[in-house]
């Protein structure tokens, strides 16, 4: 497997070898491998026309349907960074993103132009998508009507441009790009719980999509459809979700948002084989009336992630496979940005209960001592650590915060992950909890820091915590313990919960607020977290 090149590079073999071959499917239809590196070229050369340039960075911000993949290869393919975003981003947190980064153009689709328009005074260049562009005129005609108060507000401009018009032939030359040079951007909360750019290269990506065939436990992929449900700016979506089965010439099922109908309605049709997800996915899937049928025996291996999986569900998942003699079964991995996302896992071929499976070929877990970093023995806890070809370039402008993570022990670049673990005496990593303070909803990483942080900001305000609570649909929920100012009106719920969600997003949104007259303190004065986790 040739790790030396682009992930477009990657994809461009696939679509030599197997051209005739399914490689998307969104709305019930097709685009072959030939089709799909055909629209790649054809864009790349439309924004090279727009002026961009090897090393610019853009802003990608959209759901998983056709155009999200055209534009994120034909980026790859003339070395643009890619800077990965949720489309629902608020539009402040979007606009400073984008400034940190040094992102000029945007691409999002047409129907979220109101939601960022504040980016256009900011003298942002616009790509809008129709997500229908690739469909019959009947689809277009309805969509069009659908949402015909946003785009009737789309003013026209040159800094409002269209995707579909930059599809064109012209002849393009393209230096060569070093493979272990950044080209991707990706966010989360760090090792640290706070807010990181982390910079992927795609030597780092296409390394982990290699393991496909050793996750999956198959070979052969054709016709053989991946739910591509997790986004892309979620590392697991972007290189096991999308990538992987276009490395190995299998089908994406692009699914923007999930549905639990439409998921069994593709299961039924052969048309998803292999599901990533977090455990909300699984449990909606449990609860749909028509899941439990023999249909089930077309899924082939399901992974669950989250920091928090309820073995429940995978219990009842697992039931409903061995009833209807499918091979799956709901198994669990652990992983991180830092390392583009999944390290260890378990496998079909090799699990064991109680953890997280073994590390990935070519990648070595271990735990140290997170003061000394000196390694620990097997059944020791301590913090884990992860070493291997997908290990980030570092966090972007924030050399500080990159030294105090990626660290040489022994002569060796290991990630400091900020989590609790040990090894087992077979190699088998166990994880215990998160040492930093992220909350993952439904996947999400939501950091408490930004939560507590924004409130501080209120005059009423004199204290404020945000923790994370198991949950068995979202995998985690915030839980927030305010105090306010004596003798000041206190913020209601509703007002809490407004400014949070237009400043971070609904998955930062609190399911439960607390007030109290002071927060509990460790004995150097610290907010005791463990405290507010028991109350």
């Amino acid at each position: 497997m040739n790790y030396n090149q682009t992930l477009y590079g990657a994809l461009h073999e696939s679509a030599l070898k197997f051209p005739e071959r399914n490689a998307l499917l969104f709305m019930n239809k097709y685009i072959s491998y030939y089709e799909l590196d055909e629209k790649i070229c054809t864009l790349a050369s439309g924004f090279l026309g727009l002026g961009l340039q090897s090393g610019d960075v853009v802003t990608l911000a959209m759901p998983n349907v056709f155009e999200a993949i055209f534009s994120f290869y034909a980026l790859n393919k003339i070395g643009v960074v890619c800077h990965m975003v949720h489309p629902l981003t608020p539009v402040i947190q979007m606009s400073k993103f984008m400034k940190q980064n040094n992102s000029k153009f945007i691409i999002i689709l047409d129907t979220f132009y109101g939601h960022f328009q504040k980016l256009y005074e900011e003298e942002k260049t616009f790509i809008l998508v129709t997500p229908v562009d690739e469909f019959g005129s009947l689809k277009q005609f309805g969509y069009r009507l659908l949402n015909r108060k946003k785009l009737k507000a789309i003013p026209k401009s040159d800094r409002i441009l269209y995707i579909r018009d930059l599809y064109c032939w012209d002849e393009i030359k393209i230096d060569e790009i070093e493979p272990k040079k950044t080209a991707f951007l990706l966010h989360s909360g760090g090792t640290s719980g706070e807010p990181k750019t982390i910079e992927l290269s795609n030597y780092a990506i296409s390394y982990l999509s290699s393991q496909t065939e050793y996750i999956l436990g198959d070979s052969n992929f054709e016709n053989q459809h991946m739910l591509a449900i997790l986004p892309m700016f979620h590392g697991f979506g972007l290189c096991m979700g999308i990538h992987s089965m276009l490395m190995f010439g299998g089908v994406d099922t692009l699914m923007p948002k999930f549905s639990s109908d439409e998921a069994v309605k593709l299961i039924s049709k052969n048309q998803i084989n292999y599901i990533i997800g977090v455990p909300s996915l699984f449990e909606s899937l449990l609860r749909h009336e028509h899941f439990r049928s023999p249909k089930v025996v077309n899924i082939r291996q399901a992974f669950v992630g989250g920091d928090y999986v309820a073995q429940d569900l995978k219990d009842r998942f697992n039931e409903v496979m061995k009833y209807y003699y499918s091979k799956a079964r709901l198994l669990e991995g652990y992983g991180l940005t830092e390392v583009v996302t999944v390290c260890s896992v378990n496998t079909l071929n090799d699990s064991k209960d109680g953890t997280v499976g073994k590390p990935l070929p070519g990648m070595v877990m271990n735990v140290v001592d997170s003061t000394t970093n000196a390694f620990l023995e097997p059944n020791q806890s301590g913090e884990i650590v992860v070493s291997g070809p997908t290990m980030m370039n570092g966090y972007r402008n924030d050399k500080e915060a990159t030294d105090q993570t990626i660290v040489n022990i022994n002569g060796q670049l290991w990630v400091k992950t900020g989590d609790l673990g040990m090894m087992d005496e077979e190699g088998y990593a166990v994880f215990k909890q998160r040492l930093k303070r992220i909350i993952k909803v439904s996947g999400i990483p939501v950091l408490p820091s930004e939560i507590e942080n924004l409130l501080m900001s209120k005059e009423e305000v004199l204290e404020v915590a945000a923790i994370g609570k198991p949950d068995d649909l979202k995998g985690s929920k915030v839980k927030l313990f305010i105090v306010f100012v004596p003798g000041k009106q206190p913020l209601s719920n509703e007002a809490i919960c407004k400014l949070i969600r237009e400043n971070l997003g609904r998955y930062a949104e609190p399911s439960e607020i607390v007030v109290l007259e002071s927060l509990p303190k460790t004995i150097i004065g610290k907010t005791n977290v463990l405290e507010l986790e028991q109350l």
